[in-house]
């Protein structure tokens, strides 16, 4: 009997033919085809004697999640017509032999009835499988493995192939090749990741497909489950604002220490809200894993915090509104487990009450705390000079600041609240203008900390400009030239000394323990004196009057955001001391011989620094050259807004990986931030250097960080790949009045530098003006 598309459902015909027949009948372009179930039905079918099939067994039992029978059936490519009844009594004899394998498996071998698949031959000149969830345990990452030919040169790695990551959250993906194995288009790409798409919503999410490409045109040969992703825990990771802390890749230093005051701060604030009632220790285990590194980037492990946020009364109205403020896009709420009794969310109910009415207060002394140990440990760290003290010093810190930092998570809730419910009560009276009146209401701290570094460059530069010396600072690369340019203005040394004492640490990347501030590096600073603008106070908006408690919530939340950039330039400088101990105890270790140079201790964690001033004879330069090679590889792969993985994160290593994207739009949205109109070009940055003019262009960044203030006075206005309505973009555009659209997905597979675009910060419009032709485009 000939099986085909018209009668396969009356036969048991296995997994394979089956699928088949179901994705044809889905509109796929499948290639045509019979089953048979012995030689002798093909004379039910005319073949053509000269062309060429593929012949293929089909049972009952394959590709289960307990029985793949990989490898175990055979697979005949370009069979002549002529040929065909021996090909098809090889596959059936091959079922048989499969029997010793049913039995190992526990299986009864009367189970796997075997059907013969024959379709016509597709010649393709590529070829390829797709796995719809990376097998190694990468749930929304797809992989496509590529090479020339027919599949079996793929499958069998007979042929070059080229491995393409595509990450489902971002439309990202990176590639890497094997000698001069085939590119796909980006069409091609876009196609492979539709069919696949439409397979996965007729089968379920994690496919193996196997794909032919001839003439462009797509074909596909086999879908089946991918078994070898077991049940598991699964760990979500969410890069949301934390990638505007820690921009790009960060190193082995500052990724364990992020680890560990996360830890600390997170530990004391369970401590805190629960009454220190034991369940900071029962859920130890979350806390130490509060953030996770992958790639040399660093991530949010967000389930964890879900977990804590949980604890909170009103959790599930307060989760959204932390979502929106940190920009977390995924709104599935995932979490590891960990659940709080009723007394212990009774306890947080309370103290929740308390810490939220004592916030301004608890803030207030906490910047006076914050002050006395910045100045016991800033003169403690320069009379210490051995390691052994220096890391005793940084122990003491901890300790010191642990147990009083956790209110400044209590203040970020505070201001997500009432930022929350003041948007909500203007956008109820007043629709989607409700959004900019959110921006308008919530700007205008005049005197809010990250402004203030930005006025005092402003007055610099006038000492300088005063004083006919201000050229000498341009292309300043040195600390001797940089010295020489301060000794002709007097005035203008005197604040350079002032503003490094008190802002120092604030520079691109500041949480970054490697990064070189202009406390390390004070020439540095050159270039943003030269480029300094002058942010002199502007009108207040007019604002219409509020009722009572939209009056209430625009208050305290702007009060919030006040406290929230006063808190995060004290972390700066926090930063600014770990990394003072970081450096004078590589010095030490450079004086002995055991480094190259100061910068190379950043390649180690935390704990083995400390290892390494314990134990004299620890070897490091190894262990520092195989870091540096790993974090080299990983600047070549994008930053996913979302990993998902099966089990524990894991690093990937590449040899020569390229990135790229599969969006493309020439009318973007993000979130508006900061009201206004802006037209102009496009200024790329990816990142910080003193050449950068922004003068009157329109900055388009991944995300930017405290430092990027003084790039952003002298702009037009600002668009960001990430950021929420709290980042630090956000906040600083409204007190610059400077239009700003953050959280555009699609930003730098769109933009390109030069490209002439008009921003609307009211709506979070970004629309493509003009296009600059590229030179090779142009030829």
């Amino acid at each position: 009997m000939m099986i085909t598309e018209d009668n396969y459902r009356k036969y048991r015909i296995g997994s394979k033919a089956q699928r088949l027949f179901i994705m044809r009948e889905n509109g796929l372009n499948v290639p045509e085809l019979v089953c048979v179930q012995s030689a002798d039905s093909l004379s039910d079918f005319p073949f053509d004697k000269d062309g060429l099939y593929s012949v293929r067994s089909s049972a009952d039992c394959e590709d289960g999640a307990s029985m793949s029978f990989a490898g175990q059936f055979s697979t005949c490519l370009n069979v002549r017509g002529t040929e065909l009844k021996k090909y098809v009594e090889r596959c059936l004899s091959a079922g048989n032999a499969a029997e010793d394998y049913i039995k190992s498996m526990g299986k009864d071998p009367e189970e796997a009835h075997i059907s013969v698949i024959i379709q016509k031959m597709v010649e393709s000149e590529l070829s390829g499988v797709i796995f719809t969830s990376n097998p190694q345990g990468i749930l929304n990452e797809t992989v496509i493995v590529v090479g020339k030919g027919l599949g079996n040169g793929v499958v069998e790695d007979k042929t070059d192939v080229t491995h393409y990551y595509y990450n489902t959250t971002d439309d990202l993906y990176c590639f890497e090749r094997q000698n001069d194995s085939p590119l796909l288009t980006d069409e091609l790409l876009r196609e492979l990741i539709a069919v696949s798409k439409k397979i996965c919503g007729i089968f379920g999410k994690r496919q193996d497909i196997e794909f032919a490409i001839k003439d462009g045109e797509v074909f596909i040969l086999q879908a089946r489950p991918v078994t070898s992703l077991r049940k598991c825990s699964v760990t979500v990771l969410d890069s949301s604002n934390i990638s505007e802390s820690y921009p790009g890749i960060s190193l082995p230093m500052t990724v364990s220490f992020v680890s560990e005051v996360y830890y600390q701060v997170f530990r004391s604030c369970v401590k805190r809200a629960t009454r220190n009632d034991g369940t900071a220790e029962r859920i130890d285990t979350s806390l130490r894993n509060m953030t996770a590194s992958v790639n040399g980037r660093i991530y949010y492990r967000i389930s964890n915090w879900y977990d804590i946020i949980a604890m909170l009364p009103f959790s599930k109205k307060i989760i959204p509104v932390w979502q929106e403020m940190l920009s977390v896009h995924e709104k599935e709420v995932t979490r590891s487990g960990e659940k709080a009794g009723f007394m212990t969310k009774l306890r947080v109910t309370a103290s929740f009450f308390q810490l939220l009415s004592k916030n301004r207060r608890n803030m207030k002394k906490l910047d006076e705390y914050f002050d006395k140990v910045y100045e016991k440990y800033s003169s403690a760290i320069d009379e210490t000079h051995s390691p052994e003290a220096l890391l005793e010093l940084y122990c003491g810190l901890r300790s010191e600041l642990a147990c009083h930092w956790d209110l400044t998570l209590v203040n970020d809730l505070y201001t997500f609240i009432f930022t929350g419910l003041l948007k909500k009560s203007l956008t109820r009276k007043y629709g989607a203008e409700g959004q900019e009146l959110t921006n308008l209401f919530i700007a205008g701290n005049r005197d809010i900390e990250s402004m203030k570094p930005v006025r005092m460059l402003a007055e610099i530069k006038k000492c300088f400009t005063e004083s006919g010396v201000l050229d000498e600072l341009r292309g300043v690369n040195d600390q001797k030239s940089f010295e020489n340019a301060m000794d002709k203005c007097r005035s203008g040394a005197k604040l350079i000394s002032q503003y490094i004492g008190l802002y120092g640490d604030r520079c691109p990347e500041e949480l970054k323990l490697e990064t070189d501030t202009y406390r390390t590096k004070p020439y540095l600073l050159a270039e943003n004196i030269v480029n300094a603008a002058d942010c002199g106070r502007t009108d207040a908006e007019k604002l219409p009057k509020l009722g009572i408690f939209a009056e209430a919530f625009a208050k305290r939340a702007a009060n919030g955001i006040k406290l929230r950039e006063s808190s995060r330039m004290s972390r700066g400088k926090i930063f600014g001391l770990v990394r003072r101990i970081i450096l004078k105890t590589a010095d030490e270790l450079c004086k002995n011989g055991r480094i190259d140079a100061p910068a190379d201790v950043f390649c180690l964690q935390f704990d083995e620094l400390f290892e390494a001033v314990k134990q004299k004879d620890m070897e490091l330069r190894e262990l520092i050259e195989t870091r540096r090679a790993a974090f080299r590889s990983f600047e070549k792969l994008p930053l996913y807004s979302r990993l998902v993985f099966a089990g524990e994160p894991f690093d990937k290593q590449f040899s020569a990986a390229s990135a790229g994207s599969l969006a493309n739009t020439d009318t973007l949205r993000g979130i508006p931030c900061s009201s206004g109109d802006a037209e102009g070009e496009v200024l790329v940055v990816d990142k910080l250097t003193p050449d950068l003019d922004s003068e009157g262009k329109i900055i388009a960044a991944k995300m930017t960080d405290p430092g990027w203030v003084f790039l952003l006075s002298r702009s037009a206005g600002i668009v960001s790949e990430r950021g929420s309505l709290l980042s630090h973009t956000a906040i600083i555009s409204r007190e610059l009045k400077k239009p700003a659209v953050v959280g555009v997905k699609e930003l730098f597979s769109t933009v390109r530098n030069g490209d002439r675009i008009h921003i609307n910060g009211s709506t979070g419009t970004i629309t493509i003006i003009e296009k600059k032709i590229k030179m090779n485009e142009a030829i």
